[in-house]
């Protein structure tokens, strides 16, 4: 039973004599803990919004043991009235001291703050669910986060305002990218020494803005951050290790008692899963145009799109939603106004994209009968490419009525022959696409898209030739490339050898060595957990290898599921045949790319030659082929 470490008293806000009893005391028979000594913790970290009943509620309040996944593994969890769980503090390596707090809201986990070294105080902070994504190292274990290993631009934003409001250098550095994130990213030798030049500065540049909006305060409040979609600079443009992941222009927009300010921030780059700041904009920049308060009608404006995106309906089924399509359309009015306000092209741009997708999720939303949406939406594709003819502005607006409109349709057709024609209608719209924006950064998903529609209908000499369009004129690292290459090895296979080209780990402990299949007849199958059928697969498959025997017949099972529990819950709970292995990445993962795999189970038969006899094996004819071969 878990225990807790005398250092763990300092961790509390509360200082009654009967929680620190509790907490101190290294007895083995330590009773129950209350409902107080469960409620005495408190979140380190500020402004974290948490579940707490009244005292009224204390008493149909429950304190239940709880044991961990590991050896040994224990805790206390604290449910509230209706049974939802409120706090859990746990002891993950069986030491019997507490090693992770985790807090919770409505019954959903939202913070955790975990003790990585096991000495009694927390390290590492974790926001989960709905409040976001943020993770906080504190390596010095002060309480204070020193670095962020997960942060999306809008908590960047978050965190960047906060340390503006404190003028608190110190939590602003926790979001600079630094000297060792720089040197794993392999940027040139160039962009180093300029970055490194830029950060001489960014201390001056920070008091800089700060002096520049003395009126913020503890009132203020983060609105908004209006962000340009991320950038991908390839690899081999600049001798990198890989390809990186930018953001140019972004701003946060504040409210001080009544008043706005539009807050510009510089470039960001992703480093693993967060998102860091470069540097500042230059003092001119940032004094004169980026940091000044924004026009009072533009002003206005941001605020109502700000306190709508607040109020954004729930949508926890899909289909028609009016309330949902109504606040997109309504969203989409405010953004139109604020454009008719706005100057500079690249914020423009900015604005027609977020216009764009919002009309195109308000179409998607909407009943059957209001096509308002879908009409404004084709309206203004139309309108850009007349006055922007060819423009990449023009092409995402395109793209996006085209996609739009096809999964509109897609949710009227029912009839097998209605789905196939509306398919080749959306085909022949994407290849008119290709040809009107032939550069565009669309046009490769416009060339997947047709590749992968064409090859589902079984029309595969079609598809090659677009998959090789794709391949051809657009950079190897471009994701839809990387796939299309996959997709044409695929398409080539047939009579010749299958290759497992990425590391794997067993799933029910059986390993794969080539050499145990020379012989055998060998059926591939990539699945993974939200797969419906697979249940049933596996049975068809279990019963299939009984039949004809695992010296006949032998089964590789490649899961690649971006979460290895799932695939290991759905090897425990099915018990497939044959060699299970977890290759992970998901349907975008290396496993899944490297035959350009784009529809999921997906099976491959292989000969006793090893060589390949369908790259694309439905499981109805699956029986059939596989005892003819085995009977070759």
């Amino acid at each position: 039973m878990m225990r807790i470490r005398p250092a763990c008293v300092a961790l509390l806000r509360a200082t009654s004599l009967i929680v620190v009893s509790w907490l101190s005391s290294q007895s083995p028979l330590w009773a129950t803990p209350t409902v107080e000594q469960m409620l005495a913790f408190q979140p380190k970290q500020k402004g974290v919004a948490i579940s707490t009943p009244t005292a009224r509620e204390y008493a149909q309040c429950q304190v239940e043991l709880v044991q961990g996944t590991q050896p040994g593994a224990s805790g206390w969890m604290l449910r509230d009235p209706q049974g939802r769980i409120l706090r859990r503090y746990m002891d993950t390596n069986g030491d019997r001291y507490p090693d992770q707090w985790c807090y919770y809201k409505d019954g959903v986990e939202v913070y955790r703050e975990m003790d990585t070294n096991f000495n009694g105080k927390a390290d590492r902070y974790v926001w989960l669910h709905t409040a976001g994504m943020k993770i906080g190292l504190d390596p010095d274990e002060d309480g204070l986060i020193d670095e962020w290993s997960a942060l999306s631009p809008q908590e960047l934003s978050q965190v960047a305002l906060q340390a503006i409001v404190a003028k608190d250098y110190r939590l602003f550095q926790t979001l600079l990218v630094k000297e060792q994130d720089l040197q794993a990213l392999g940027l040139p030798a160039r962009e180093l020494e300029r970055i490194r030049e830029l950060r001489k500065h960014t201390p001056q540049k920070f008091q800089n803005l700060c002096t520049s909006l003395p009126h913020l305060n503890e009132s203020t409040r983060w609105l908004h951050f209006d962000v340009a979609i991320p950038g991908r600079i390839p690899a081999d443009s600049f001798g990198m290790k890989r390809d990186v992941l930018m953001i140019y222009r972004s701003l946060i927009i504040a409210e001080t008692a009544g008043k706005q300010d539009v807050i510009q921030l510089g470039e960001l780059v992703l480093v693993g899963e967060a998102w860091k700041l470069v540097d500042l904009p230059g003092p001119s920049t940032a004094s004169d145009q980026t940091t000044a308060q924004a026009p009072d009608e533009l002003q206005t404006l941001l605020r109502q799109l700000a306190e709508l995106d607040q109020k954004h309906p729930s949508a926890s089924t899909p289909g028609p939603n009016p309330a949902l399509a109504r606040f997109y359309l309504d969203r989409a009015q405010i953004i139109e106004a604020i454009l008719t306000k706005v100057r500079e092209p690249a914020d423009r741009s900015l604005w027609v994209k977020q216009l764009a997708d919002t009309l195109g999720s308000a179409a998607q939303v909407s009943p059957q009968s209001d096509r308002t949406a879908m009409n404004r939406l084709m309206a203004l594709a139309q309108q850009l490419q007349r006055s922007e003819p060819n423009s990449d502005l023009a092409a995402y607006v395109t793209f996006r009525e085209i996609n739009t409109d096809y999964a509109v349709k897609s949710a009227l057709a029912t009839k097998p022959e209605d789905i196939l024609t509306l398919q080749n209608a959306h085909v022949e719209r994407l290849v008119q696409f290709v040809k009107m924006f032939p550069k565009a950064p669309e046009t490769a998903e416009a060339l997947w898209q047709i590749a992968m529609h064409l090859e589902l209908q079984n029309k595969e000499a079609e598809a090659k030739n677009y998959y090789l369009q794709l391949v051809r004129n657009f950079p190897s690292n471009n994701p839809n490339v990387t796939k299309a290459q996959g997709a044409l090895r695929r398409l080539d296979l047939d009579g010749k050898s299958w290759e497992l080209t990425v590391p794997v780990i067993s799933l029910n402990g059986q390993n794969y060595n080539p050499a145990t299949l020379r012989g055998k007849v060998v059926i591939v199958y990539y699945y993974a957990s939200w797969c419906k059928s697979v249940p049933e697969d596996f049975v068809r498959l279990r019963k299939l290898q009984q039949e004809l025997g695992s010296h006949a017949l032998e089964i590789i099972g490649i899961n690649i599921d971006e979460n290895q529990n799932d695939a290991l819950a759905l090897v425990r709970n099915h018990n497939p045949p044959g060699i299970q292995l977890y290759a992970g990445g998901g349907p975008d993962g290396p496993a899944a790319t490297y035959y350009g795999l784009m529809a999921f189970p997906h099976i491959f038969l292989l000969g006793r030659d090893g060589k390949v006899l369908d790259h694309a094996l439905e499981m109805s004819s699956l029986e059939a082929m596989v005892r003819k071969a085995v009977n070759r």
